[in-house]
């Protein structure tokens, strides 16, 4: 008997995830190139503006995961909307989106605790939270949501609490332009994106929500939750360090603001919200993507190996292959220090994914109009299709955006490298597993 996963999740642990995903460590480097294109204290409403493009996308996610809620989520989306070969190749290219999150965050979490525990090197930190995370994740779909809701929330709450008391013990704060976004404020509003990229990957767990029509309401009041924690700690950034300019170099930015906010106190406060951003973002990553993984290989587009449930109803090999993967890039990232390209990246592939939500909700209103759709976007097809312009532009500009001295988009050269590998893996390995199924099948059924 075909065992299958166990629906157990409530509605925080849907707010807990997206909101989770996408409050990575790295958001705090975002958060200094915001201010420096928004030009100062201004860079809240970039973030802002930005959260509420985001919730477009979210509205496009809601109505895809009511329509076919399933832990393959974008795979089946993209298959009934555009064609197989497309949403293979998607599918692959969006699911090591995860990993290059993951492994970006880890250099940020190595180069933090390398500063605050100078005596304890950087990647033991790496290796032993991916373990933690992978053991928990383990133990079954219950201990990891509970894993995600306590950190994702301390995580929301501290950092929400130490922004207003940073704006609270501020003397100057009347003395600031909040609603002026600079020359540059279209770089700036596509940067704060950034904040939110990875909220949709809730959707996976589509197969283990007591209700699936959580996720939509988890994606929203996540949007909202992060809008505001990050909108605070960007303000707050920008008060106590008018010039952000200031920070451009640092890989440390949130441990200087507490620093000189609040000192020593204001210092550790952040070591801990770091290691809070990278246990959800590990956890949640994990969490999602080994679903993912699991669903392709349920399709017999990976090696059935992945599908493999344990007696806790966790697809193990799958999140055992994922941890591992993640470990050696984060490894590869924090030796070399190129993390930048990855950024960029993943930036730019979730913008394009977004655009294609919005392709999909047109595509899959006109191919299935009597399917029953628990959520509707509003404005259709005016909106998504105005979104879809919008966010490839975003999604373009980002894999262009040049990294290192050399001035070259080193994100595009890797994305163009990941399409042209993915394409061939549909190509030529997909075919020979589903033959190799069929094969297997024929053979132990009864003449």
């Amino acid at each position: 008997m075909q065992r299958s996963l166990s629906r157990v999740l409530p509605l925080r642990t849907a707010v807990s995830t997206s909101a989770g995903l996408a409050s990575a460590a790295v958001n705090f480097l975002a958060a200094v190139e915001v201010a420096e294109y928004a030009g100062g204290q201004s860079a809240w409403l970039a973030i802002v503006i930005a959260g509420c493009l985001i919730v477009f996308a979210g509205a496009n996610f809601a109505e895809l995961n009511g329509l076919f809620p399933s832990a393959a989520a974008i795979r089946v989306w993209i298959r009934r909307g555009v064609n197989d070969q497309i949403s293979m190749v998607s599918s692959f290219v969006y699911l090591l989106t995860v990993v290059f999150v993951i492994a970006a965050d880890a250099f940020v979490l190595g180069h933090t605790f390398s500063r605050a525990v100078p005596a304890v090197p950087a990647l033991f930190w790496i290796v032993v939270l991916l373990a933690l995370v992978a053991w928990s994740n383990s133990r079954g779909i219950k201990v990891a949501g509970s894993v995600q809701d306590a950190n994702a929330f301390v995580l929301l709450g501290t950092l929400t609490l130490f922004s207003a008391i940073v704006l609270w013990r501020s003397p100057h704060l009347g003395q600031y332009r909040y609603f002026q976004l600079g020359h540059h404020w279209f770089e700036a509003i596509a940067l704060g994106i950034f904040i939110f990229v990875g909220f949709e990957w809730v959707t996976p767990l589509a197969e283990e929500f007591q209700d699936f029509r959580a996720i939509p309401k988890g994606m929203f009041m996540a949007l909202g939750l992060i809008a505001i924690a990050f909108g605070l700690f960007s303000l707050a950034l920008t008060v106590a360090y008018p010039h952000s300019a200031a920070l451009r170099h640092s890989l440390i930015p949130q441990l200087l603001v507490g620093m000189r906010a609040l000192g020593p106190v204001g210092f550790w406060w952040m070591t801990v919200v770091t290691l809070t951003t990278a246990m959800t973002t590990f956890n949640g990553g994990l969490l999602s993507a080994s679903r993912f993984l699991y669903a392709l290989a349920r399709e017999r587009i990976l090696p059935t190996w992945f599908s493999r449930l344990n007696k806790r109803l966790v697809p193990e090999n799958a999140l055992l292959a994922l941890a591992v993967i993640s470990l050696g890039l984060a490894v590869v990232v924090y030796v070399t220090g190129q993390y930048l390209f990855l950024i960029n990246a993943g930036a730019g592939v979730e913008s394009l994914m977004y655009a294609l939500s919005s392709i999909l909700v047109i595509s899959l209103r006109r191919r299935e109009p009597q399917r029953v759709r628990p959520f509707h976007v509003l404005g259709y097809p005016v909106v998504p299709a105005i979104m879809s312009l919008l966010f490839l532009g975003l999604g373009v500009e980002a894999l262009l955006t040049p990294t290192g001295r050399s001035g070259f988009p080193w994100a595009m050269a890797f994305f163009l490298l990941l399409l042209c590998a993915t394409i061939s893996y549909v190509r030529w390995a997909v075919p020979r597993l589903k033959a190799r199924s069929r094969r297997g099948t024929s053979m132990t059924t009864p003449s």
